[in-house]
Parts: structure tokens; C-alpha cells; sequence
């Protein structure tokens, strides 16, 4: 097999690395032997696909300044001041052993930590750099010791490596501000012949389960020869699992996509349609990955237990992370959402692990869906006034229907092909009841269409929508005493999106209903097939937890399908509306 020859990089002493280089060669020589395995074999990702919850953690030298992991770039550090900086890491405190024992207590499946993020900085003892933690005041390989208290609870560890570095004096381009490190004598090629030997020296000193790359996008894959870097990888360890951002997330040459902070609507998917490995790497807090002293927004437990279950539901993984405090504690904060999503999968983990995507498109409550084997589990997560639900289209014979918590036995009924669950007058627990839903055979579901009654309303509650946006994802679904509306909404590229048919073209009232309080208007528009049908502004509600309903004005629509996208444009005082519904109602109907 070819590898790349490993090269010095800096002056750490000839010796050194002639022994590093020869090490290196002399492993690859023993994994040489499996390098023939085919790495496509069909349970070489399964265990990734059944995992689901992972634990992502942004750890290094920028956890000091405190201002996340983009610090030395926000704040305009130059590079002599941060290496300074780097070399007084000393994490005192830092124990991988806790560590592990929080992620096991929390759920977490697998652990995906920074090897070396965009700052350059390594977190172990590398042949090929002076940056690193065995140069800090710290003077451990910070990264080996976490590998091996992974080992002893056996849980697979993956390793973030940064392809941009903002330290290798070959690492082009520059930040634009760096005006003091001329770009003279850099070779963007001997950086990526570093990277390799770097990569080399990571798998097989360490063996990851992932290689989780990032910083992919200031080059073509060519420039850093992705492809001949995911033969090589895959050649040292033929079961690694490598995510798409090493070929700048190229459909089709990653084993999993990534999507960032947001949820896709209907999964991730291949050009032809078809659903793909993805997992969500998601922040518990809103400003940035790695530890930030000033933050004070946090995505609450029941929020993230809700977002895991939705991400499984639709065939994903999330990848949850936290930025531990420069000394190596982790934060309070993150310690009680984690404590108490895995007290929820503790009784609910059977809903999650190994699951597969829903077999509904949507249902016609705020819950979601997971399947495994012939069971349906049901995730209700607004207990309905009326104390039952109903699953739309299911197609299978019914053999049991039970809480999972508990095994209590419901009653149910069919009508046609609608089954109705009778729920208890409480749940047993508020942010998700799991029901169960034995069936003949595998599950199967014909899918639900969106349109109008019998009397011609047609009803698009935030339930049914797909929740869409662009990294950054703030706007959640709640459950308020009686209703669900779509709140925190502080982004506006967060939008909900309905996909409706209508049998017979006309004119409708367009009537938005929500709760809105707080002074200030925010703005919104809404789009019906692309095009802006009309633009408004919020009125006060009764209660920001009550929605009222306001009258848009009226729109001619067509028969057929049509999409129809409400957004806000303007946000006051951080909050906008909490939106519960959008109605359609034939304007010979509409009230005076």
C-alpha cells in the first residue's frame, strides 16, 4: 500500500522524529494485512446507524480566552501571543474518567472530541508539531487518556481534525487581518503532506471509530487531495467512519452528513431521493462550540430530548456537544441537560437505540415516530385535551398497544385504515410519552395529505409543518396547557413550511393564529408557491401562552398542490409571535 512519507515539520529534535517516522511506517506495515478488507461491507456503519446520541466536545487552548472556539479569529489574536497563551494550558482538573461516566450517565453512545481544531493546537503528543499539549503546562497527552478511559467502558471515540490551521506557518490562506505573517515561502502542498502524516499518526497511534474533519471549505478537494486522504485512511483502518466534510460534503463520498445546528426537514438525502447517514452536530448553547465564560442561552433538557427524538425519527443521529472549562470541568449547565436526557432514555432508550425513521409522514398531533422491528413507537409530547390520538393510514393488523414506561395496556379502534388510541387523563411524563404499537408484519403507513374538511377549512397547525432553516436553528415546538405553537423564534431563517392539496380552486380568508405580548411589532410575510401573497405585522394576544387568531386578508388559489411558507422579517425585542395555526377558509364562509 502507498502511504505519504512523513517529513519534519519543526525543530523538535532529528532523532525524534526519524523514530516517529519509522514507528509509523513499521504499524503500517502490521495493519497492511487487513488493508484488503472491503470498507463498504454492509455492518461496517451499523453500528454508528444504531447508536443515535453521541457526545461532541470542543476542548483547547481558545477554552481559556473563554470566548469560544473562533477566538484567536474574533478577537484578532496575533499568532505569537496566542502560542503564548497555549503554552499555559494547564487543566488541572481535567479527569477523562468523569468524562466518560457523564456521557454513559447521559445516554451517549459514542464520543467524538477536537483533536485539532482551526487554531492548530493539538490536544496530544504529536511527532510533527511543537503545538501541542505536551508543550503546554500541562504536559500530558490529554487526548490518549481520553481514548483509554473510552476503552475501558467501551465506548467508540472519534477524533474532529481541522484541515484548516491557523498555527502551520504553510496553511494558506491567511486570516485577512494577519498583516504581520507574510504569506513569502508558504507551500499550501507541504501543509497538506503535514496533514497526512498528522492523520497517519492519529489512526494508528489511537484507532478511532470517526474521523469527524471540519474547516473544509476555503479549498476544492482537489487542493488537499480529499479522495487519496480517505483511500489512505481507510486503507490504515478499513472500519473507520469518515464524515462527508473531508470531501466538502460531496454527495456521496462521506459516509455520513452533517448537518450543522438545525434539523433538515425530511432527513438527509441523496441526489435520487433517498435517505442517507447524517447526523446533527447540535450546541446545547446558542454562542459558539467550545466553553464561552459569557454565555447565557441554553437549549433546555426537554427541548433536546424532543430534537433527539425527532432527529431518530427521521433517521438521524444527533451529535450533542459541550466546551468544557479551560482546568477540564464541564459546566454545570451542561451536566444537568445531560443527567437529564439520560434519566428520559433510561426509561425510553428502547424508542431511540437501533430505531428506524417513521413510517408516517407526519401525524396529526404534536409527537413523532420510531420503528423497530414490528413495533411503532409513538413520542407524544402534548397531551391532547381530548385523550386520544390518532395514527393516519396505518396499514398492519394491530396485535398490542401499551406504555412503554409502565406495560399499562390501551384501548383502541379502527376505522378503516385510522387508528385511535385511548390515552390515561395524564402522561407519564410531559416532554414525551412513548406508546407502543405492536403490529403484524412491518409497520406501513400510506401517506397523509394536508387539505381542507368537509366544510372546506383547511387547518395548518405547527405540528404538521416542516420546521425549516439555515444553521442556527432557534424556533422549537412547546406545548402550552392546550395547544402547541412554534416558540423561541429568534432567527428569521427559521421557518414553518406546509405541503397542502386543494380539490376545487376559489377564494379563501387567510387567518394566522398566535400569541403575542410583549411590546413591539414583529413583521412576517407569506409565501404560497414561491411568491409573496401578503405582509403584515404582529398584534397583541391576550396572553403570549393563548393564541388569537387575526384575519390576513383574502387570496384566489387554485386547484392541486401548493406549499405555503409563513416567515418573520423583523423580530421585536428578541421574541416574535408564537405562531399556532394558519387557516384557509373559502371566503363565502368567512365570518363578517
Amino acid at each position: 500500500m502507498i502511504l505519504t512519507k512523513i517529513v519534519p515539520q519543526t525543530i523538535r529534535g532529528q532523532k525524534r522524529y526519524l523514530v516517529a517516522g519509522l514507528l509509523v511506517f513499521f504499524i503500517a506495515g502490521l495493519t497492511a494485512g487487513r488493508a484488503g478488507a472491503d470498507p463498504t461491507r454492509p455492518d461496517r456503519r451499523q453500528w454508528f446507524r444504531e447508536a443515535k446520541f453521541g457526545l461532541f466536545i470542543h476542548w483547547g487552548v481558545y477554552s481559556q480566552i473563554g470566548r469560544e472556539e473562533w477566538a484567536r479569529e474574533l478577537l484578532q489574536i496575533p499568532l505569537p501571543e496566542y502560542q503564548k497563551i497555549a503554552l499555559n494550558f494547564n487543566p488541572v482538573n481535567y479527569d477523562p474518567e468523569e468524562w466518560v461516566r457523564l456521557a454513559k450517565e447521559a445516554g451517549v453512545k459514542y464520543i467524538v472530541i477536537t483533536s485539532k481544531h482551526h487554531d492548530g493546537f493539538c490536544i496530544y503528543d504529536s511527532a510533527f508539531s511543537e503545538f501541542d499539549s505536551l508543550k503546554a503546562k500541562i504536559q500530558k497527552d490529554l487526548l490518549g487518556m481520553l481514548v483509554e478511559a473510552c476503552r475501558r467502558e467501551n465506548m467508540p471515540i472519534g477524533f474532529y481534525y481541522s484541515i484548516m490551521d491557523w498555527n502551520h506557518p504553510d496553511y494558506l490562506p491567511r486570516r485577512s487581518w494577519e498583516k504581520d505573517r507574510p504569506v513569502k515561502g508558504a507551500d499550501f502542498k507541504r501543509y497538506v503532506s503535514f496533514m497526512k502524516s498528522q492523520l497517519q499518526e492519529l489512526v494508528l497511534k489511537y484507532q478511532p471509530a470517526i474521523l469527524w474533519f471540519d474547516g473544509e471549505w476555503e479549498h476544492k478537494n482537489e487542493d488537499y487531495d480529499a479522495v487519496g486522504i480517505g483511500q489512505m485512511l481507510r486503507q490504515l483502518k478499513p472500519d473507520i467512519i469518515i464524515n462527508d466534510r473531508l470531501f466538502n460534503r460531496a454527495p456521496g463520498l462521506g459516509d455520513f452528513g452533517t448537518p450543522e445546528n438545525y434539523v433538515p426537514a425530511s432527513g438527509w438525502r441523496n441526489e435520487d431521493g433517498s435517505l442517507r447517514l447524517w447526523e446533527v452536530c447540535l450546541t446545547m448553547n446558542f454562542n459558539g462550540w467550545g466553553y464561552n465564560h459569557y454565555e447565557t442561552e441554553f437549549r433546555n433538557a426537554p427541548q433536546l430530548i424532543r430534537q433527539l427524538i425527532e432527529i431518530a425519527g427521521k433517521g438521524g443521529n444527533l451529535l450533542l456537544n459541550i466546551g468544557p472549562r479551560p482546568d477540564g470541568k464541564i459546566q454545570s449547565e451542561f451536566v444537568e441537560r445531560l443527567r437529564q436526557i439520560g434519566a428520559w432514555l433510561k426509561v425510553n432508550g428502547e424508542a431511540i437505540y437501533g430505531c428506524q425513521p417513521s413510517v408516517f409522514e407526519r401525524l396529526p398531533f404534536f409527537g413523532r415516530c420510531t420503528v423497530k422491528e414490528n413495533r411503532l413507537y409513538i413520542h407524544i409530547m402534548g397531551w391532547p385535551v381530548e385523550k386520544k390520538i390518532v395514527l393516519p393510514g396505518l396499514k398492519n393488523k394491530v396485535q398490542k398497544v401499551y406504555l412503554l414506561a409502565t406495560g399499562e395496556k390501551l384501548s383502541y379502534s379502527r376505522r378503516e385504515k385510522d387508528l385511535t388510541i385511548k390515552l390515561p387523563e395524564e402522561p407519564l411524563d410531559r416532554v414525551a410519552t412513548v406508546v407502543v404499537v405492536e403490529v403484524e408484519g412491518t409497520p406501513q403507513a400510506e401517506p397523509y395529505k394536508l387539505a381542507p374538511g368537509a366544510d372546506g377549512i383547511l387547518e395548518l397547525p405547527v405540528y404538521l409543518a416542516e420546521i425549516r432553516s439555515q444553521m442556527g436553528q432557534r424556533a422549537y415546538l412547546d406545548y402550552f396547557y392546550r395547544t402547541t405553537m412554534l416558540t423561541n423564534w429568534q432567527n428569521v431563517n427559521d421557518y414553518p413550511e406546509w405541503e397542502f392539496e386543494l380539490p376545487r380552486a376559489g377564494r379563501y380568508e387567510l387567518l394566522a393564529s398566535y400569541a403575542y405580548q410583549w411590546g413591539g411589532k414583529s413583521s412576517f410575510l407569506v409565501e404560497i408557491d414561491d411568491k409573496t401573497i401578503l405582509r403584515g405585522q404582529s398584534e397583541p394576544s391576550p396572553s403570549i401562552y393563548f393564541p388569537a387568531t387575526h384575519s390576513l386578508g383574502e387570496l384566489e388559489l387554485g386547484a392541486g398542490k401548493h406549499v405555503l411558507r409563513f416567515k418573520i422579517t423583523s423580530i421585536a425585542n428578541n421574541n416574535a409571535l408564537k405562531l399556532e395555526k394558519v387557516i384557509l377558509k373559502p371566503a363565502a364562509a368567512a365570518s363578517p
